[in-house]
């Protein structure tokens, strides 16, 4: 009897670590695209798309677009899988050839959802992703990517 309890006990104790892992993976899957909180530009989803793949430069308005990136997170990854079907180093790949050939310029790189932030404080023609749960009244959310 003993060992039927304590079996149970462990078997719940693994579901309840098991949904809690699930609860956190889904929140860090959730991805915000964010400008300033100063920036008058409201981008469709498409134009995001153009931004970040190096399709279109330019705001609306005719201001040049400063793409955001954090290349080397776990972040970055999700958000080039989930929202442009592409990998880091596809997307790399595709930027850098228009840097080399004078094209673009590269984008602003960041280390983590907080260098970002900072990064788009000071510039309301910037745009960039960070993690859902980074949201805070410094930047303003244009998408969110579950």
């Amino acid at each position: 009897m003993k060992k039927i309890l304590a079996k149970r006990c462990v078997m719940m104790c693994l579901l309840v670590l098991g949904y809690g892992l699930l609860v956190c993976a889904n929140a860090q899957a959730q991805i915000s695209v964010v400008v300033s909180k100063s920036s008058a530009h409201n981008p469709s989803e498409g134009d995001v798309k153009s931004y970040f793949s190096a399709v279109k430069f330019n705001w609306p308005d005719g201001s040049k677009v400063q793409v955001v990136d954090q290349p080397d997170s776990p972040v970055a990854a999700t958000f080039y899988s989930k929202f442009l079907g592409k990998s880091v180093a596809a997307v790399r790949r595709e930027w850098t050839k228009l840097i080399l050939s004078g094209q673009a310029s590269a984008p602003v790189k960041c280390a983590n959802d907080d260098a970002v932030k900072r990064a788009l404080s000071d510039n309301p023609n910037a745009i960039g992703f960070i993690s859902s749960s980074a949201l805070d009244g410094t930047v303003k959310e244009i998408i969110k990517i579950q």
